[in-house]
């Protein structure tokens, strides 16, 4: 099973980590809406994990062979 999963890690780490520090940000009391997330953090949080999961996704991995 981790074989078959293992390819997909490097992707689903890239869709979540964005969306982590966006929404870590925005509950800061410096961010625009203070402590409670705004529209506009929730998109900017979706649009970063889309954007950077499927990014990752597309690039092949390297066989471990390969250096």
């Amino acid at each position: 099973m981790h074989d078959k999963i293992a390819p997909y890690w490097k992707a689903v780490l890239a869709f979540v980590a964005p969306g982590a520090v966006v929404i870590g940000s925005a509950v800061t009391e410096a961010s625009d809406g203070g402590t409670a997330i705004t529209g506009a953090e929730w998109v900017t949080a979706i649009v970063a994990c889309i954007v950077t999961g499927s990014a990752v996704y597309a690039v092949p991995n390297r066989a471990p062979d390969e250096h």
